[in-house]
């Protein structure tokens, strides 16, 4: 597998420790680069190119939370011969629905995935439903979630005009050859109310048999507007059972009508081949009569579309029948429904609905969106859900599930979560915000909105920024949106002494108590008296026998946090060994390890030999093989000696510096604080000129 495509792992351990393995497999992708181009919230400022770090050595580490690899597909795809053109025709009467998004986002995959094209269709024909201000607000959805047309409005394209109002003379051209072939008539009835009160309705079928008409005589009663009249299909004159061919469902028979379930003539609800109105009395085409000619002479090959337009399907086929046109293929996919399994309306009051309220109320990313839809219905070849747009395209097919689908937010967050995971790997590898700069502009925001007092901290904007910067790049997995990530990162914005939780005791293997306040002098006595600035030292672990430090092949490669941390966890386990080993081996402090590299902790102590025979009385002539018993054991205790203080304080540092929360490596968390905060909280006397 090419190294570009080989997934980045992780490389920082919890505790801030890294194992070989890790190391090396740091060496082989450490050249391994991203494409430039970032689909990162393209309504916000233009992407800067600032470069990851402050100050001191701030370049970039490499680690995935998960694989940017191309999943091998494990079954056939099914796909077309031959490039594909597909169209999404929205009518701007409201804002983009997530369903109308997934349309367009199938029709989108399937063209780029059989290098065909993608059009983009207005379909205005109905002028009073119209909203202001909605179609560039729809341009503006589908850009933003990076479904670019090849032809349509702002493009241009050989078989414009992209809107409907404006192809007026095309329909009526079209409505002429139908009426010319004897396909269609003019019907000069108007709508009858029948019934009285309530229980009124319209009937708007011919009730004066117009097909009778010669054409002649129906032209004469049309010329000049003498009378208004529509433009009707002919009833298709095929008396046998038809059936209708559907790349989800197969064959589609049509739906049993009422002989007064006709189409209304200032509706589009009718949708029986028989006599349907093509043209209305005001002379603008009705939806289906205008689709079917729009898409033929744009070359639509595939139409997909939801299953609610399957009912229209055999008239579609019959206009195509009447103008003597092969049909696309049509491909109908079910609706999104929730949990009730109830169409998503308005009453869903946990579920945004519309492609602006995702982005803009709920801070969900353009791949989070595009890959959250996709899965809807659609059956995923792979085993990996976490898709950017490049690799939907790769994997994509015209293989839908059959019947509705149901709409869970929990797979929304978990990929948005993996998204923005993804942003932070790969503005560490381009060592540049980039990849993050939308990211951050809405955590500065929010961070500003909940801890107005953060500005005493960072002064300015640029340093909050930078604040920001570096909590996002260390807690790079949790991210939902701006608001609840804000919210539990809380303890780096502001410090609530009410909230720290209280100390707990600890027990060690040997039944002995580790007081909180025994783990707090430990805490002050590093953070007052030990240099951290100091070199590291590798005296006697894992065997070396050598006192040079000898740097971790990647370190040149992480965030300056990550190194302080590596510097604050070394020092906590320094001064851990140094408790647990004194009165067992009396070990002078520089023999203890200060380290970023692993060691055996079992290899380390052994290293000391059997512990030192009390002072006075005779000693004792031991069997070799009980010397080296009580030895294993006095080894062990110390190893797990050694495991109880690291917890008790780990977690003492953990519920005195961030109230216990959740979030990144306690020395992480240390290193972004700052050496003066972290003295504050913890009740400490910050050393002059003490710190990481």
């Amino acid at each position: 597998m090419p190294l570009s495509n080989r997934l980045v792992q992780r490389l920082l351990a919890p505790n801030g420790w890294l194992c070989h393995s890790c190391v090396q497999r740091s060496l082989k992708i450490a050249g391994r680069g991203f494409s430039g181009t970032v689909n990162a919230d393209r309504r916000t400022t233009p992407v800067s190119r600032q470069n990851i770090g402050r100050g001191r050595t701030a370049s970039d580490r490499s680690f995935s939370v998960s694989s940017t690899t191309k999943a091998a597909p494990k079954r056939k795809l099914l796909l077309p011969d031959q490039p594909a053109r597909t169209r999404f025709a929205p009518s701007p009467t409201g804002y983009l629905h997530i369903g109308g998004l997934r349309t367009a986002l199938f029709s989108y995959l399937l063209a780029k995935r059989t290098g065909g094209q993608f059009l983009l269709r207005i379909e205005d024909t109905d002028q009073k439903r119209l909203v202001p201000g909605a179609e560039e607000r729809l341009l503006d959805d589908l850009q933003w979630a990076g479904l670019q047309w090849d032809e349509g409005p702002q493009v241009g394209g050989p078989y414009g005009p992209y809107r409907q109002s404006e192809r007026n003379d095309i329909y009526q051209q079209h409505a002429r050859d139908l009426l010319d072939a004897g396909a269609a008539y003019r019907c000069f009835c108007t709508p009858q109310t029948a019934g009285q009160g309530a229980a009124a309705y319209v009937t708007s079928g011919c009730y004066q048999n117009c097909t009778s008409l010669s054409a002649d005589e129906a032209s004469e009663r049309a010329e000049d507007g003498k009378e208004p009249f529509t433009v009707r299909l002919k009833r298709p004159a095929v008396s046998q059972k038809r059936v209708y061919s559907d790349l989800v469902y197969g064959k589609i028979t049509p739906l049993k009508r009422s002989p007064t379930a006709l189409a209304s003539a200032d509706t589009d609800s009718g949708i029986d081949a028989s006599d349907t109105i093509l043209v209305k009395s005001d002379g603008t085409p009705t939806y289906h009569f205008a689709n079917v000619v729009d898409d033929h002479l744009m070359k639509i090959t595939h139409v997909i579309r939801g299953t609610e337009w399957m009912a229209s399907t055999p008239l579609h086929y019959d206009l195509y029948h009447a103008f003597g046109w092969t049909p696309p293929a049509f491909a109908h996919v079910g609706l999104l429904v929730d949990e009730k399994k109830a169409k998503l309306s308005k009453r869903n009051v946990d579920l945004a609905l519309d492609v602006q309220s995702m982005r803009d109320k709920h801070g969900v990313l353009p791949d989070t969106l595009v890959n959250f839809l996709a899965l809807l219905g659609w059956s995923n070849p792979t085993d990996n859900d976490v898709m950017d747009m490049r690799q939907l395209i790769d994997n994509f097919d015209l293989k839908f599930t059959k019947g509705n689908t149901m709409v869970r937010m929990e797979k929304l967050w978990y990929l948005q979560k993996h998204h923005v995971a993804r942003r932070c790997d790969e503005a560490r590898i381009s060592r540049t915000t980039a990849p993050i700069n939308g990211l951050l502009d809405t955590i500065v925001v929010e961070a500003k909105k909940q801890f107005p007092e953060i500005t005493d901290r960072c002064k300015t904007d640029a340093q909050l920024r930078q604040y920001c910067q570096d909590i996002l790049l260390a807690d790079s997995k949790a991210y939902q949106n701006a608001e609840k990530y804000v919210q539990r990162n809380r303890y780096f914005f502001a410090f609530d002494a009410a909230q720290i939780l209280p100390p707990q005791e600890e027990s060690s293997g040997q039944k002995q108590d580790i007081s909180a306040q025994t783990v707090h002098g430990l805490v002050k006595k590093m953070l007052e008296e030990f240099d951290f600035k100091q070199p590291y030292r590798t005296s006697s672990v894992a065997g070396t026998g050598s006192e040079d430090y000898v740097p971790s092949p990647d370190d040149a490669g992480r965030l300056w946090f990550e190194k302080d941390s590596a510097r604050i966890h070394a020092a906590i386990y320094h001064h851990i060994w140094s408790v647990v080993l004194h009165d067992t081996y009396q070990v002078e402090s520089k023999r203890l390890p200060f380290t970023d590299q692993p060691i055996d902790d079992a290899a380390f102590v052994g290293s000391f030999g059997s512990p030192p025979r009390a002072a006075g009385g005779q000693e004792e002539v031991a069997h070799p093989s009980e010397d080296q018993s009580n030895s294993g054991h006095a080894v062990e205790a110390v190893v797990q000696s050694k495991k109880d203080w690291s917890k008790a304080v780990l977690r003492s540092l953990r519920g005195q510096l961030s109230g216990g929360l959740p979030g990144p490596s306690i020395g992480v968390v240390m290193a972004i604080l700052g050496y003066e905060e972290c003295c504050r909280r913890l009740g400490v006397q910050a050393r002059e000129g003490g710190g990481w």
